[in-house]
């Protein structure tokens, strides 16, 4: 039952939380039934090879899962649970606080008329919230209705999922809607950042301008953005292989260390010039500045260090000891 036990592993990782007991016990049971009626039939067990085209008669795990999920309009079932995850990440948890706390403040400090600097914050904020609802929008459609992963659906083989851990899979599995929100978060930040990214910004008589470490810093800055594609990908397809993604979650926060460390070295990452300006009022911006963006980096660097803390933790941990079977 090594067979039964891994696909029904496999299919409880895409149930609504809360109904996976039930679901698992109820299929579990007509599985079991039906090799029964098939041992009877046959006047012999089962071999593994008819296990096989039992399970895989029964569709791949994942598609089972999705018709237990609730109907949706608009994505789907399936995606939109994702579908609005990645709408809150990258809009309410990257485009906000970024206008909030970082594009608002500068404009507004740096323009004869606060008022119109302040609007015009807000319009781009609309205007660019918009713009990603509508891509990410686009994309997931996409997704619905040309699924890049039919041809695994259709060319699968029950012998290749993943074992059942020996802990139990709530503890130890990655949930599908994180590694498929960690795979479109990271496009949309991806292209979002090669899209605007920019060193200089103009506002009014005013021009701030990044030192040229940003600059030299763009291709790291890029791959360390691009690195949630291989986690969640990893997440997606080897669920139980918490260990590997920990590892890639390290290997991430590390190079996010030294990406900092690189840039506090500078000493300078900001630059303003305002022509109609006191140039001692210009000076003093430039400080405080400079000073901001150091405090942030060290913020940066401290989260970082927080977050990959309990990653090594998991990978170094020893593995626990105690069995979890589902068929049981």
């Amino acid at each position: 039952m090594e067979l039964v036990d891994r696909y029904l592993y496999a299919v409880r990782s895409g149930l609504p939380k809360g109904q996976q007991d039930d679901i698992i016990a109820e299929l579990g049971e007509d599985i079991r039934s039906e090799i029964e009626d098939l041992e009877t039939g046959l006047g012999r067990p089962v071999n593994e090879a008819e296990v096989v085209e039992i399970l895989k008669q029964r569709g791949h795990p994942a598609k089972v899962a999705g018709r237990y999920l609730p109907q949706q309009y608009l994505i789907g079932p399936a995606l939109y649970p994702i579908y609005r995850l990645v709408l809150k990440i990258v809009v309410l948890w990257a485009l906000v606080p970024v206008f909030v706390f970082v594009v608002g403040p500068i404009a507004i400090a740096t323009v004869v008329h606060p008022t119109r600097a302040l609007i015009k914050t807000l319009w781009d904020l609309a205007m660019s919230s918009v713009f990603t609802i509508g891509v990410v929008t686009v994309v997931f459609a996409i997704m619905e209705r040309y699924p890049v992963d039919a041809k695994p659906f259709e060319k699968w083989d029950p012998r290749k999922l993943p074992r059942v851990p020996k802990t139990p899979p709530d503890s130890r599995r990655t949930p599908r809607a994180t590694a498929i929100a960690e795979l479109a978060a990271s496009l949309v930040i991806s292209s979002l950042f090669v899209a605007w990214f920019r060193t200089t910004f103009d506002f009014a008589d005013v021009r701030i301008t990044l030192t040229p470490i940003w600059r030299s810093l763009y291709w790291p800055f890029l791959l360390v953005l691009l690195s949630g594609i291989p986690k969640g990908w990893v997440s997606l397809m080897w669920p139980e292989r918490t260990r590997l993604r920990f590892s890639i979650r390290l290997a991430i926060n590390a190079v996010t260390l030294v990406l900092v460390a690189v840039l506090l070295n500078a000493g300078s990452w900001v630059d303003i010039t305002a022509p109609g300006l006191p140039a001692a009022g210009i000076a003093e911006a430039v400080k405080w500045t400079n000073f901001g963006v150091k405090i942030s980096l060290i913020i940066f660097a401290v989260f970082a260090v927080i977050d990959g803390i309990p990653d090594a933790r998991r990978i170094f941990r020893k593995k626990p000891s105690w069995n979890y079977s589902i068929a049981t």
